[in-house]
């Protein structure tokens, strides 16, 4: 059988390598030949006749599955029987295992197998393991290879509280030496303490004061705030009546050029009379003229012709007074156009001032706000700092009880640690 790689001197093993000690089963596996259960007894002769150093093989089936171990000596002996060597050269090789074997699994750490190998029958001390990876054979292991590595073991351990052993000599000698700085640094600390706490109780003082100051600003800037809002809203109102009062004076001007065009209809309508007249004038003309040739038969006939010229001439005359007004009053709709205009410009800035201010006031509004929640932020920390400063005169309070208590077992460590020298040893 191979044995395990062992090969650091005892002597020379360095305790703090600990991550080369092996600790589990599968850390002390042992190479050694494997057959089938389905191969003839005359393999197993064939393996130990050929390597003297070989005392074990493993029987695994096709699935890796462990079946048995076959010791060198009891192979032998069954060889050595008086039918021994017919009975068993041409047989499978699992009629030469004759006992369930030990299989453990690769993760069980070697101190706990090795307890529980101790409680049960000493027989299994001589016996072989097998050792397994979720049930499948990775290799064997011996008593012999539980005792090396109990002997690292063993040895690392003693080495190791060896250098524990000489750490504690130091630190003894560490705390012998420190003893008398740390007596002088808890006088410091209570000293400092004592005035942390005097300055502790000033700045609460001071404390209180901000926080009442910075209470009375958030009052006032929340009224400004309150303030700014309705005038927001106001100024919103004004809009909001300037832009209506727009759309009014838009239909106003509107209207009014409506009426202008009227009127400019009426003076073409006007001017149609005038030449309906003109017309009128020459017909009776005419008429007259005719009726004259006619002498007496056409008598009547230019009395009427005269009539109708005369009332052509006054449509003429009234054609023109109103042609005149109509013009008169179109002029002053023109200028009403123009006024309402110039309106309806002074309600487009004005509209354009207010919008102005709105967007100022929203502007102010907005920083207003946001200084409210940054005093509310200040009072949240003078708050905090407040009760930080109380809390520091409490743990100072309580620094210079501990400061006392700190004295006293200094002193008690002091007189133990004169028990003991340098090196460690009782005086």
């Amino acid at each position: 059988m191979s044995e395990v790689a062992f090969e650091t001197p005892l002597q020379d093993f360095d305790v703090g390598a600990h991550n080369d000690l092996p600790r589990i089963m599968g850390d002390i596996v042992e190479v050694i030949p494997q057959l089938l259960p389905s191969e003839p007894g005359a393999s197993v002769h064939d393996i130990f006749t050929g390597e003297a150093n070989i005392m074990m093989i493993a029987i695994v089936d096709e699935d890796r599955h462990p079946v048995g171990l076959i010791d060198r000596q009891f192979f032998f002996g069954l060889m050595a029987g008086r039918f021994g060597r017919a009975l068993y050269i041409g047989r499978p090789v699992r009629l030469l295992v004759k006992q369930a074997p030990i299989v453990v699994s690769d993760t069980l750490p070697i101190a706990d197998f090795t307890q529980d190998l101790l409680r049960k029958d000493a027989n299994d001390l001589y016996r072989g393991f097998m050792i397994a990876r979720e049930g499948r054979y990775v290799g064997a292991a011996s008593t012999l290879s539980l005792v090396r590595a109990t002997r690292l073991q063993s040895v690392a351990a003693a080495k190791q509280s060896q250098r524990m052993t000489n750490d504690l000599r130091n630190v003894i000698s560490e705390i012998s030496t420190n003893v008398e700085a740390v007596c002088k640094v808890s006088a410091l600390i209570r000293k400092g303490s004592i005035a942390l706490s005097s300055r502790t109780q000033a700045q609460t003082q001071d404390i209180v004061h901000a926080a009442g100051s910075v209470e009375e600003i958030n009052n006032a800037v929340c009224d400004t705030a309150s303030n700014i809002e309705e005038a927001r809203d106001l100024v919103a109102e004004v809009n909001d009546d300037a832009n209506n009062f727009r759309v009014v004076v838009k239909n106003t001007v509107e209207a009014i050029s409506g009426i202008v065009s009227s009127y400019q209809e009426m003076v073409q309508s006007l001017g149609v009379i005038q030449d309906i007249s003109l017309q009128t004038r020459l017909l009776s003309f005419n008429a007259a003229v005719e009726a004259a040739h006619a002498g007496q038969e056409g008598k009547g006939f230019g009395v009427v012709a005269d009539e109708i010229r005369s009332l052509a001439v006054r449509s003429s005359d009234a054609a023109k007074i109103i042609g005149n007004l109509v013009a008169e009053s179109s002029i002053s709709m023109q200028r009403g156009v123009q006024l309402v205009g110039d309106v309806e410009g002074g309600l487009e800035k004005i509209a354009n001032q207010v919008g102005a201010v709105d967007t100022l006031i929203e502007k102010i509004y907005s920083t207003t706000k946001k200084q409210v929640e940054h005093i509310d932020d200040i009072n949240r920390t003078i708050s905090s700092i407040n009760k930080v400063a109380g809390d520091n005169m409490v743990m100072t309070d309580d620094v210079n009880t501990t400061c006392y208590e700190l004295d006293t077992k200094i002193l008690s460590l002091d007189e133990f640690v004169k028990v003991y020298d340098r090196e460690g040893r009782v005086d």
